[in-house]
This record gives structure tokens, C-alpha cells and sequence, in this order.
């Protein structure tokens, strides 16, 4: 699977969909996750604030992803039932 794949699969807290491994952060390991940057764009980035990817790659719109609005209402919904 190349590196493009393994981010349009990462759903939430960095586990890719259909319970594959864990998608990790290629400068410090730490789990990537998206970043909603638009109704339905996120951005894959680590949490890490120490961590400057994806800020330090020479291309920054590689880590740019549709995200599906199935996909919205899903993340919303688990986050609500934890409330």
C-alpha cells in the first residue's frame, strides 16, 4: 500500500478503517490523525506538538484528504456518546 493510500485510510485516533494497524507519524511515531479543515477536507496531521509533520514536508497538500460526510457524522456520533 503506498504512503497516499495509508492516509486516505486513517479514521479516527489514527487507526485506519476496517480495523487495520495504526497509521504512525514517519518523524516521531506518535498516531496521525485528521484535521477537519474544511466541510469535508482534513488535513493529516500529528498531535504532537513538538512535531512539525506534515509542516516540514516539501509537499504539504500530499497530506490533504476528502473526508466522506458519513465519516463526520460517525466521529461525531462517538464523540457525543462519550459525553
Amino acid at each position: 500500500m503506498s504512503k497516499e493510500d495509508e492516509i486516505k485510510n486513517i479514521g479516527e485516533n489514527g487507526k485506519k478503517k476496517e480495523n487495520e494497524p495504526l497509521v504512525k507519524c514517519p518523524d516521531c511515531g506518535d498516531l496521525l490523525q485528521k484535521c477537519l479543515i474544511q466541510q469535508n477536507y482534513a488535513m493529516v496531521i500529528c498531535p504532537n506538538e513538538k512535531c512539525e509533520y506534515p509542516f516540514n514536508q516539501h509537499e504539504i497538500a500530499d497530506n490533504l484528504v476528502y473526508v466522506d460526510d458519513n465519516d463526520i457524522l460517525e466521529v461525531a456520533r462517538l464523540r457525543l456518546s462519550k459525553k
